[in-house]
């Protein structure tokens, strides 16, 4: 017996060592004085100590395991916060309204998978972004942050926060393409809404069998300072399809001390019978240890038979301040305008259909 427990602890021991496993926490905690304000008659403003005005606050566990032979196992599960007041998010069950959880508690909403990585690429089950979430969140300088410079078309499109699948969908299945591939990238989705066979839309005889199911792709290249990346998703609705594609694009000049990087994105979407447009043109500048960003987006919803089509244009220009590789101050000045009945307002404030609405955000980000 006690040899028996020897070997055993050596091969343990061997195991252990061929097999190297890593667990990282990481999170980033982002505040801001914000003050919005809409115009015309019923109009609104506000003053707000919001989150998530440079990077989105979260806390997140994530891990590797080395299988040897260039495989390994990992795991990632991270949460969003609302820091301003100690709250989360709810997450999904079913990427349909149904199946939104209770607010305000702490969810692995933003991303909870599991994952095998090789030299065939990765397969990763779990809750994940979708595939055109990721071309709005690159070419954007601001990103899709909740801060007031954040990306027009993401928040004002029918594939954005409003749909369950507008950036993440949960029991999804998802392949990427191994990374030596010459500059070249890909990734598709499938996720599931997980239905009965014979499930109904209540009190009617449609059938929703297929309500909340997602499928996604994006391919993209990036070598020296070019990167261009094109993404196409759908999402199968008892109500009507959504359905996103977008083209992306960005261009690095000069040295990486003084590098202007141009971005744009080409934005179309369905659903139902109404179509919207958008498209965004953006610049980073580094400047000593800070750098200057700036956007200007457009984007028009396009009702079937509409005698004039709601049009919001947003321009946002910020500056952010590094005081240390994980620490920082920013501020951003933004103003949207309004046409033709829409009534696109900055997070906090009402303005009236045609009207403009503007704000500054002052605030502090630091990343762990």
């Amino acid at each position: 017996m006690k040899k028996y427990l020897i070997t055993l602890a050596a091969a343990s021991a061997a195991g252990g060592a061929l097999a190297q496993s890593s667990v990282t926490l990481f999170g980033v905690v982002d505040a801001a004085v914000t003050y919005t304000r809409g115009s015309g008659d019923g109009s609104a403003h506000k003053t707000q100590l919001t989150n998530s005005g440079n990077m989105f606050s979260r806390l997140g566990f994530r891990g590797t395991e080395d299988l040897g032979g260039g495989y390994s196992a990992n795991f990632w599960m991270e949460m969003g916060l609302q820091n301003d007041s100690g709250t989360g998010f709810p997450s999904n069950s079913n990427n349909q309204a149904s199946g939104n959880g209770p607010a305000g508690v702490l969810s692995f909403n933003r991303r909870s998978t599991v994952s095998l990585a090789g030299p065939f690429g990765e397969v990763r089950l779990g809750r994940d972004y979708v595939p055109a979430f990721w071309n709005t969140a690159i070419f954007d300088p601001f990103g899709t942050g909740g801060g007031i410079g954040a990306n027009q078309i993401y928040f004002s499109g029918l594939g954005g926060l409003a749909a369950p699948t507008g950036t993440r969908a949960s029991n999804s299945i998802g392949y990427f393409l191994p990374a030596n591939l010459g500059g070249f990238y890909g990734q598709v989705m499938y996720a599931m809404g997980e239905n009965d066979s014979n499930a109904l839309v209540p009190g009617t005889r449609v059938p929703s069998k297929h309500d909340g199911e997602h499928t996604g792709a994006r391919f993209g290249y990036q070598s020296g300072g070019l990167h261009v990346a094109i993404a196409t998703g759908r999402t199968r609705y008892a109500s009507g399809d959504l359905r996103v594609t977008n083209l992306g694009a960005a261009y690095s000049f000069g040295p990486s001390l003084m590098n202007l990087k141009l971005t744009s994105e080409l934005y179309k979407e369905s659903k139902g019978s109404t179509d919207a447009k958008g498209v965004l043109v953006g610049f980073q500048l580094p400047i000593g240890p800070g750098e200057i960003k700036a956007s200007y987006a457009r984007y028009k919803l396009e009702p079937a038979n509409a005698v004039r089509e709601p049009t919001s244009s947003k321009l946002a220009i910020g500056y952010v301040h590094n005081l240390s590789r994980r620490s920082a101050l920013y501020g951003t000045l933004a103003r949207i305008s309004n046409r033709n009945g829409a009534a696109q307002a900055l997070a906090g404030a009402i303005t009236m259909p045609g009207r403009s609405s503007s704000g500054i955000e002052l605030g502090m980000r630091h990343m762990f």
